[in-house]
């Protein structure tokens, strides 16, 4: 196997955080360093990918790819450390593609077992190095080293310890395993408590021994669970008798997490047990044949037939009872008492830490300017069942599908139509309340800042009036719910102080930056996948969303 290792950093301008504890810079090429050299003493293939020099930032990031690419490496690995605000804890990886997290899990599993917080697998769509290598990459956080939990906690010979271990299954002076499975090792438990946490996931998984039975659930290993072990082998591609080796867990980790499965966009063991529940031919490849058998078992169980195992899907598979209300946690988050930012509140029994991929059964909720606040139904935390959470973190969903609301009819309005102005190239007074077309949701005001940005040329009012009747088709996509516009026409010098680009659309009246309350750019932009123009999302804005209607296709900042 060969490995690209980069120490994150380490190439100035390129450098990383540091705390009272130590340098990321320093840390990343203490464990990067011996990372190597215990993966080489493995017999693997060890190449360094961090840059001696770098002019920029991106250089150096290019620099680490192209090292990566040009060396054929087969996994690529970035170290790194977090930093925050000397509170937040923990170790995450992050990945982009599903042999990625397959790698990752036993990595961050192994960095857990140490004693840190497990903040997950992450989706790392948003990072160059991952975006651009050829292979499958990680980028571990190992820790905030600005905390004093965690660096209290942290060795670098343990942490490298747990890497080499998650990537090549052993250390150099641990004997490898004798069952050929490949992969990584993942914590798993041991003794009679081993057998029956397998026991318990082979039967949850409908996974039967070889006379077609529930296996007792005992901690006693014996031909019925001996069997149903290999039976489950067979069926996910690993090479081993009736013994769980560590791909077994590593393969039940992964079907246990439920991780939402699109056709044409999932590999791996996830699929080779939904192509197992399906009765297809098992190959581990979410394609259209697989796609449709699952349409016609959503149809049959009465559930959203769309071909995507999400919540509900996986409720149905596994045989668990799918709330009619719940809450859906899109990213880390945290509950709060209070309806201020959580960082202002001070009494950590105030706020509750939720991570990404949570959900919790919901008695009721409402809606409070931009939270929502949450009854749960069973759980409480510290104490309360009734929490305040940010309405963009979190998604409320009705009987296994995300809630669709109907927008409340819109009472017709006797409005002052406010300041009139002229326009070049048209004899009409126009009135900036006015809609730009008839009939219509967008004003005056909306695209011209209030009437501070009066057009010059006929062919920028050309645009506004376009851009205006393509929004409407878009406000009805989104829901038909009001779209709150942040920036549409912006000549200079207005371009060039709010730091546009020297060719930016908004110069003409042909681009227009929106929000629309209870979604985030990347939840706007998958529900406008066809937008013929550019579409993209600002890594600072995150929930606003830009449109235009240059005449090609263009997409940017993760929009879909």
């Amino acid at each position: 196997m060969k490995f690209g290792i980069d120490m994150g950093h380490n190439a100035p301008p390129d450098t990383g955080a540091s705390s009272r504890f130590g340098s990321e810079d320093r840390l990343t090429k203490e464990i990067g360093t011996q990372v190597i050299n215990k993966l080489r003493a493995l017999g693997h293939e060890a190449i360094n990918c961090t840059p001696s020099s770098a002019s920029s930032v991106m250089d150096s990031l290019r620099k680490r790819v192209r090292t990566a690419n040009a060396n054929n490496a087969d996994v690529y690995v970035s170290i790194h450390f977090n930093a925050f605000n000397g509170s937040a804890n923990g170790t995450e990886i992050f990945a982009i593609s599903d042999a990625g997290r397959r790698i990752a899990t036993p990595v961050l599993n192994n960095i857990v077992g140490l004693g840190f917080f497990n903040r997950r697998v992450k989706n790392g769509s948003h990072l160059y190095v991952l975006r651009n290598t050829n292979m499958p990459g990680i980028l571990i956080e190992c820790c905030f080293l600005d905390a004093e939990k965690d660096m209290k906690r942290y060795n670098t010979n343990e942490m490298v310890n747990a890497i080499v271990k998650g990537l090549a299954g052993r250390l150099p002076d641990e004997p490898s395993g004798g069952s050929g499975d490949g992969g990584g090792s993942t914590a798993k438990p041991t003794g009679d408590a081993q057998l029956l946490k397998l026991q318990k996931a082979l039967n949850a998984l409908e996974i039967r021994d070889s006379n077609d039975k529930t296996l007792t659930e005992d901690g006693v290993t014996g031909p019925a669970t001996r069997s149903a072990t290999q039976r489950f082998h067979q069926i996910m591609g690993i090479s081993a008798e009736g013994d769980a080796v560590s791909t077994t867990w590593q393969a039940l980790d992964e079907i246990q997490s439920k991780p939402v499965l699109r056709p044409n966009h999932a590999d791996g063991f996830a699929v080779r047990y939904l192509e197992y529940r399906m009765g297809a031919q098992i190959d581990g490849i979410y394609d259209e044949r697989l796609a449709e058998m699952v349409k016609n078992f959503q149809q049959r169980q009465g559930a959203t037939v769309d071909g995507v195992v999400g919540p509900q899907t996986w409720g149905l598979l596994m045989g668990q009872e799918v709330p009619s209300l719940s809450v859906q946690i899109l990213r880390d988050t945290r509950f709060k008492q209070e309806l201020i930012d959580s960082s202002q509140i001070t009494d950590p029994n105030l706020k509750y830490e939720v991570k990404e991929g949570d959900s919790f059964p919901l008695h009721s909720w409402a809606e409070e300017g931009n939270h929502v606040k949450l009854s749960f139904l069973h759980n409480t935390f510290n104490g309360f069942n009734t929490w305040y959470a940010f309405s963009d973190h979190i998604e409320i969903w009705q009987d296994g599908k995300p809630l669709t609301q109907e927008p409340e009819e819109e009472a017709p309005q006797v409005r002052d139509r406010g300041d009139s102005f002229n326009l070049p190239g048209y004899t009409s007074t126009f009135f900036l309340n006015d809609p730009i077309i008839p009939n219509g949701h967008f004003t005056w005001r909306e695209a011209l800042h209030n009437g501070e940005r009066i057009p010059k040329y006929k062919s920028h009012v050309d645009n506004i009036i376009a851009l205006a009747t393509r929004l409407e088709d878009v406000r009805n996509r989104l829901g038909g719910f009001p779209l709150t516009i942040t920036s549409w026409y912006r000549p200079e010098p207005w371009n060039s102080r709010a730091g546009g680009a020297k060719y930016s659309r908004h110069k003409i009246g042909q681009a227009v930056d929106l929000l629309r309350s209870g979604m985030t750019g990347v939840q706007m932009s998958s529900k406008l996948r066809d937008w013929p123009g550019g579409m993209g999302i600002y890594r600072s804005y995150p929930n606003l969303l830009h449109l235009d209607i240059r005449p090609y296709r263009a997409r940017w900042g993760g929009a879909k």
